[in-house]
């Protein structure tokens, strides 16, 4: 049999694939595989996909992608009263395919975006807004129950707090407190990955932040008016339970990733002095009265020589002096555990734990 050959070719088939998500969206038994090829042929593994600087392949490529996000994303939330042991076939698995489509479209380095909006292009628009509709559809505690949900969700809003900020800063007040509450459950999670990312994820939107704000004070900028800015003006407790999240984390807990931690950390301090020297304060005053010189030294060496920039140079600083802190502070509460009457050394670094969150 002779085929033509431009029977093969784009959009032929990629429109049935479309048209098969459109039909049977309600049947995962169809739509998994439809949205798993697609996020195949747009996930650009070992630069698979390159395209000549005049060729539009990359823009039909994502196109096409957005196209299929959206056509499916608008009918699968249409679906009501899903029952709790069908939610993640029915919904979530699809959902989760469609964020590692997502993600892999937007890190493939095939498309440019700023064009895109340059001339009037809506499909980035209109993917980034299905993603926050399919986000807000799904109660945080079946984000974080599912592991193949959560891994897919994370590593998307990695990508997006790296190079779509602006997007994410733009987010109504209710989204965005909700992105950061996932934010604070991935820190203390038992997932190394996810908690990994959330580091990445956090530090990349305190980076965002400093930036914007050491612009206002240098009168390089108007007063905030995003409600990003808004959102944590009026509700500093966000950042603020971050910083004591990730001090009890490096303090009392056994996480190996200090370098992911120093992060953001060095961002929240920064942001956050006031709120870092009263944690400080009341960590010192909790030790017993001989230990309070050396657990405010080893403060003072977090800090030390660290100044007040988000610098490489300034990060790697901070990174190994919190190194250091981690050690003696190790030290320092072991040396107060057997003063301790009858209580063992796990209930002594508990009642600290749960006194400097409060």
């Amino acid at each position: 049999m002779n085929l033509d050959p431009s029977a093969l070719s784009y959009p032929t088939y990629i429109e049935l694939l479309q048209r098969a998500l459109t039909l049977w969206y309600h049947d995962p038994t169809v739509t998994t595989p439809v949205l798993k090829l697609i996020a195949e042929l747009v996930l650009n593994r070992s630069q698979r996909l390159l395209f000549d600087v005049t060729s539009p392949n990359g823009v039909l490529l994502f196109r096409e992608a957005s196209k299929s996000m959206v056509s499916y994303g608008e009918r699968v939330l249409s679906i009501s009263d899903i029952p709790p042991d069908k939610v993640y076939p029915l919904k979530l698995k699809g959902v989760a395919i469609c964020f590692n489509m997502l993600k892999a479209a937007l890190c493939g380095n095939y498309v440019n975006f700023g064009v895109l909006r340059l001339y009037g292009d809506t499909a980035l628009d209109k993917a980034l807004d299905m993603f926050v509709k399919l986000l807000v559809s799904v109660p945080l505690k079946n984000l974080l129950d599912y592991p193949k949900v959560s891994q897919a969700y994370y590593g998307l809003l990695e990508v997006l707090t790296q190079d779509h900020m602006d997007f994410i800063s733009g987010l109504e007040p209710s989204v965005f407190t909700y992105l950061f509450s996932s934010i604070s459950e991935g820190l203390t999670g038992l997932d190394n990955m996810v908690c990994t990312g959330c580091c990445s994820t956090l530090d990349h939107i305190l980076t965002f932040l400093f930036k914007k704000l050491s612009r206002q004070k240098g009168g390089m900028s108007p007063s905030p008016t995003t409600p990003f800015l808004r959102i944590l003006d009026l509700n500093p407790g966000l950042l603020q339970g971050m910083l004591s999240s990730i001090m009890n984390i490096i303090m009392f807990e056994n996480y190996r990733n200090q370098w992911s931690m120093s992060r953001p950390l060095l961002g929240l301090i920064l942001l956050n002095e006031e709120y870092f020297k009263s944690l400080r304060e009341r960590v010192i005053a909790m030790q017993p009265a001989d230990r309070q010189p050396a657990m405010a030294q080893c403060f003072d060496n977090l800090m030390d020589k660290v100044e007040r920039n988000l610098q490489p140079r300034n990060r790697d600083l901070f990174t190994k002096n919190m190194s250091v802190f981690r050690r003696d502070v190790s030290v320092s509460l072991r040396d107060v555990a057997p003063q301790t009457s009858s209580q063992t050394p796990t209930t002594t670094t508990t009642t600290t734990t749960s006194d400097m969150m409060v």
